[in-house]
């Protein structure tokens, strides 16, 4: 369950604060210096959606070189007092490992698998500073609704993927496919 934003008497949360939160078992992430924080866990199907996609993504990878560094559950550095966790995130992949985040050029991809007490904030608040920062894609993933929200920049409203997913980043081949049983499960398997 996600709790109101909270912003302390000092002004605004910055990264340096946040790393010094416990590891309490609550996610935390900071939105223009305020913080947000959602208790765990999340729902199965959330978790099982996340999971399937991310290994689907890291089975592409090996045949893209250019997209080596693919990450699930680590924060996505925007600014001092913007760092957001992603479900998962796609980097390009530099010449030479790049050790700390915060020096890393922006995700090619960042996906946001929507619960029920977080779709408002992942489908617009934090969407908006992903792209704002570069990110190239964001895709907004409902359980629920079994569709794939697909945005960029240059978008003003998603492209709306439900029977499947086709992902061609600058023309790459093979492209990304997944059939939506494949990322979903059976439509009995609804998350509700």
């Amino acid at each position: 369950m996600p709790f109101p934003p909270f912003v302390p008497a000092w002004g605004v949360w910055t990264v340096a604060d946040l790393e010094r939160l416990p590891a309490d078992g609550n996610r935390y992430e900071i939105l223009h210096g305020e913080l947000l924080w959602t208790r765990p866990p999340p729902s199965i199907g959330h978790v099982c959606v996340a999971a399937g996609l991310y290994t689907a993504l890291a089975a592409w990878c090996i045949e893209q070189p250019a997209f080596r560094d693919l990450w699930q559950g680590e924060g996505v550095y925007i600014s001092e007092t913007t760092w957001l966790n992603p479900d998962i995130a796609l980097y390009q992949t530099p010449g030479d490992r790049i050790p700390d985040l915060r020096d890393s050029p922006p995700p090619v991809l960042v996906v946001e698998v929507l619960s029920k007490s977080t779709t408002k904030r992942d489908r617009h608040r934090k969407r908006a500073a992903y792209l704002a920062h570069g990110v190239g894609e964001v895709w907004t993933i409902s359980p629920k609704y079994r569709t794939v929200e697909r945005w960029t920049s240059a978008s003003e409203f998603p492209e709306l993927f439900g029977d499947f997913l086709l992902w061609t980043p600058d023309g790459m081949k093979p492209e990304f496919v997944m059939i939506a049983d494949e990322l979903f499960g059976p439509e009995w398997a609804d998350d509700g």
